[in-house]
């Protein structure tokens, strides 16, 4: 897919860099033009998180302890670079804010939901003993486990998210680094590797896509089990079951070149 913008500054494109930014936004503008119902998907979700996040920072001044809603900014503003990876085909980076906007979710919740746990959050200990204990109440794993005894099916939900992240690109892996090489045959028949930074639309950046809306959507549930005033004020459930009906048909109607 391929779209170019007819104004661009002058210089741009002649240099290493901004060739490569230039390339990627006509991505991103080739997503918009080519893909409109999975540019739609991403904007669902932005707008949903957009609005807890507008209630987050009205909410910011008014909380004695306010680590909660900035870890919940954080997970939207790291969303927000996830679709921007993504609409750009940059598939293997997406993977890392994905991880990040969903570990930001999760600890956000769990600070929401026990001021004590945050004031420990943001008192990390020096003594090898306390700073061991301080590590298993904070671990991804520990915190997954707290979740699940209020709903597991959303922890199992992160737990997914979170080890395709690191399957994908989150974590240095042979797996996520394979899947951007690709191999070509040279004019002399001698083998050629190249590494693939931009994916074209394909099976990869179909599923990277899916992978950013779900990190968008956990992180809206998230904030729901967080903030349960949020939630009322906001309507938030109608939202959050319409981003999984639309999530759903999306996959269905897809067609894989």
């Amino acid at each position: 897919m391929t779209y170019k913008p007819s104004v661009l500054p002058k210089g741009w494109g002649d240099d290493l860099l901004s060739h490569f930014q230039g390339i990627a936004f006509e991505n991103e503008l080739a997503t918009f033009v080519n893909a409109p119902q999975w540019q739609q998907a991403l904007l669902d979700v932005a707008t949903v998180l957009n609005k807890c996040a507008s209630y987050a920072i009205e909410h910011v001044l008014k909380t004695e302890e306010p680590s909660a809603i900035l870890l919940f900014l954080t997970a939207n503003n790291q969303f927000l670079a996830s679709v921007r990876s993504v609409s750009a085909g940059h598939c293997l980076p997406t993977y890392p804010t994905g991880r990040a906007t969903v570990e930001s979710a999760l600890y956000s919740w769990y600070l929401s939901t026990n001021k004590e746990a945050a004031l420990r959050w943001n008192n990390k200990p020096t003594d090898k003993v306390e700073l061991r204990e301080w590590g298993n109440e904070f671990r991804f794993s520990s915190l997954t486990k707290k979740l699940g005894t209020i709903d597991e099916m959303l922890a199992a939900w992160a737990i997914y998210l979170h080890q395709v992240a690191i399957d994908f690109g989150a974590h240095p892996n042979k797996d996520a680094l394979y899947s951007n090489m690709e191999h070509e045959d040279g004019k002399d028949g001698a083998l050629t590797i190249k590494m693939v930074t931009l994916h074209p639309w394909n099976r990869i950046s179909i599923g990277t896509m899916k992978f950013t809306v779900e990190t968008g959507m956990i992180a809206i549930r998230l904030f729901a089990l967080g903030f349960p005033d949020g939630l009322q004020t906001l309507n938030l459930a109608q939202d959050i079951t319409r981003l999984a009906n639309n999530l759903v048909h999306l996959q269905k109607t897809t067609k894989f070149e």
